[in-house]
């Protein structure tokens, strides 16, 4: 009775692609308390933060979600501090240091005097890991500054440097090797058809956060670096004074947490996930993935203090950390809560409006070495809405029913649903260390990410709403659905399955030709499997559709080509991903003198997904050959040597065994 209560007006025969596996008032009660305006609204509070990993900005920014998540009634909600001091390790990786900025100015002082650039009244004028700096010094044009040829004929030592390199790398060459004070930079960060379009944009910049020798760099636009090089070309002598107060310290990885309790304290958790962390404004990335996750607090845990919603089964549990790296470090310390983690939902750059961000919302599948429910469950509620949204933008009518937040935009949602993509959280989670399936909300390309103009005005309360909307609906699916429900789930996931097996059909080419089938018959059965897991009512539907699916794989085919029998199996050492970010696992391991790895594999198209599935597949009982199948057959032909050769040099490096 309460939740048809909850549903109001909008009945069963009301709403837009209603979701099979829910009765009707379920998904209505949650629509009811999501909020995309005061979703919005966080993010602009968040913005005002310089939320960088292990600074004072960051830690008042999740001191700042801990008193929200109080305030909606999440009463464990805390703040966990992890060592981050340069040394501790959390497995194979070794934390960073802090940094603490606290004024920073670029002023020309001839022939020009002006400034050109301060902070923190511009956060992205000062790169990250800068540290104490009083210089009035000439300015000298390198190039890009990272190699010998770039530094010909030229003296840099006590001089600024302008270079357009990657931060690390013109540092080491210019301040390091050569005694330049510092340097200037317009390094595009992030790539995409529009990149270069907007030449006054400023980009977030980063020196290494564990090179306590570093001095200075201050981030220009494009614009500002071309008209400094024209003038230094023209044979103008600019004199520059670069004033730092910033200092690299041991501080600590900063991790917000809080839960929903459910019922049944002994069964899996369900976890949602954001990376806190960026420049300010930083709004898109992630401001808004931080808000979107604290509104799916706020309205499940109003929607069971309203009597709308019973409380779950499974506790859920919500994790706002350090981007990657402090993934690593919580996971790490927490064994125990990673072991309970069923599946869950990251959600990095959420809110985006098209016309300015150009950025279309993905929801990308878990990995396929995880197979799991939560890929059919967030596709039911991505489609839910997608066609809510289009419908009421074609023909109007009630706006609640388009999931529309007014003053929000009135389109269509441009979504869509993908293969496992890289770059965020979600990567540390789906780690075979720790096995947790994610489905992963993102915006891509935007063109403000990383950048001055990455601010709240570029975002839209009706999308943020949309999205905290639908991370509600599968995190409740995962935590509260009845067992008795769980068969329509079944059938859902069984249906899903048989299409993917009939697209695997049409590429039946060559001598991998029944390896599609067949792995696409392979994930499905995971997948059902999956659902037995978390609803043993429904084991036996979905043991049944198991074999029917079974009924229609393909038998393998002999062999045709030579075949690896090496079995790699995954170190203890080396838990959670190779890569981290600014950690460089090979330089460390190998030796710094030892070249940079660079695997056939990694270098294919989608090379970064197949290095981790290759990886997480490492599980000491598949051979090499049964890996570069499995690879095959989900995403593509993959070349067994590719595969050999990548697991040779994660032998090589300590992160996997070959017997």
């Amino acid at each position: 009775m309460l939740l048809a209560a909850a549903a109001g007006s909008l009945g069963a025969q009301e709403r837009e692609g209603a979701i099979s596996f829910w009765p009707e008032a379920v998904p209505a009660a949650i629509h009811a308390q999501v909020d995309g305006v005061a979703a919005l609204e966080t993010v602009r509070e968040l913005s005002r933060f310089h939320r960088v990993q292990g600074s004072p900005g960051f830690a008042a920014a999740a001191e700042h979600v801990r008193g929200k998540l109080l305030a909606a009634g999440l009463a464990d909600a805390a703040v966990e501090r992890l060592p981050a001091d340069g040394k501790t390790r959390y497995a194979h990786f070794r934390s960073y240091y802090g940094w603490s900025p606290v004024s920073a100015a670029l002023e020309e002082v001839a022939p020009r005097p002006r400034t050109l650039a301060s902070f923190p009244e511009l956060p992205v004028a000062l790169a990250d890991y800068s540290q104490d700096a009083d210089v009035t010094a000439e300015l000298v044009d390198v190039g890009a500054g990272t190699s010998a040829t770039d530094y010909e004929g030229k003296s840099v030592s006590g001089r600024i440097v302008l270079a357009d390199g990657p931060l690390p790398a013109v540092h080491r060459s210019a301040c390091e090797e050569r005694g330049a004070a510092g340097f200037l930079s317009a390094y595009p960060n992030q790539k995409s058809a529009w990149w270069g379009d907007d030449r006054d944009l400023i980009r977030w910049g980063h020196l290494s956060p564990y090179r306590l020798q570093n001095r200075f760099a201050f981030m220009v636009s494009k614009r500002q670096a071309e008209e400094l090089r024209a003038r230094l070309t023209a044979g103008e002598k600019i004199i520059l004074r670069a004033r730092v107060r910033a200092k690299m310290a041991p501080a600590s990885y900063d991790v917000v947490s809080a839960t929903i309790p459910g019922t049944d304290r002994a069964v899996e958790e369900v976890v949602l996930t954001a990376h806190l962390c960026h420049q300010s404004a930083g709004a898109n990335d992630n401001a808004s993935g931080s808000a979107a996750i604290l509104e799916v607090a706020r309205a499940l845990q109003a929607g069971i203090a309203k009597g709308a919603l019973p409380r779950p089964r499974r506790t859920i549990r919500f994790l706002w950390l350090p981007e990657i790296a402090g993934s690593q470090a919580y996971l790490i310390r927490h064994p125990e809560i990673a072991e309970r983690l069923a599946a869950g939902i990251h959600m990095d750059m959420v809110g985006g409006l098209l016309a300015t961000t150009r950025a279309t919302l993905h929801v990308s599948r878990s990995a396929e070495s995880l197979p799991h429910a939560v890929n059919e469950i967030a596709r039911a509620f991505l489609e839910e809405v997608t066609a809510a949204s289009a419908r009421y933008a074609e023909r109007g009518g009630d706006s609640h029913r388009g999931f529309v937040w007014p003053p929000g935009s009135r389109e269509p949602l441009l979504a869509d649903m993908r293969p496992l993509e890289m770059g965020s959280d979600h990567q540390v989670f789906e780690d075979s260390s720790f096995g947790v399936p994610m489905v992963y909300f993102h915006d891509w390309p935007d063109v403000t990410i990383h950048t001055n103009k990455d601010l709240p005005e570029n975002l839209d309360p009706t999308k943020l709403g949309r999205v905290a909307y639908m991370g509600a609906g599968i995190a409740w699916t995962l935590a509260a659905l009845p067992d008795a429900e769980a068969p329509r789930l079944v059938l859902l996931v069984a249906a899903n399955a048989r299409e993917r097996i009939a697209r695997a059909s049409l590429r039946r080419t060559g001598a991998d030709g029944d390896l599609f089938e067949r792995e696409a018959v392979a994930s499905g059965i995971e997948t059902l499997r999956s659902i037995a897991a978390l609803w043993p009512g429904a084991a036996e539907a979905a043991r049944a559709e198991e074999a029917r699916l079974r009924e229609i794989a393909p038998r393998p085919a002999p062999a045709s080509s030579p075949r690896d029998a090496r079995v790699p199996a995954r170190t203890a050492e080396v838990r959670g991903p190779i890569d981290v970010y600014y950690y460089e696992y090979f330089a460390e391991v190998l030796g710094p003198g030892a070249p940079a790895p660079d695997p056939t594999l990694a270098r294919r198209e989608n090379g970064e997904v197949l290095a981790f599935e290759a990886l997480n597949l490492a599980d000491g009982k598949r051979t090499v050959s049964e890996i570069r199948d499995i690879l095959t057959g989900r995403y593509g032909p993959v070349p067994l040597p590719e595969v050999a050769e990548y697991f040779e040099l994660l032998a090589k490096a300590k992160a996997v065994r070959l017997r």
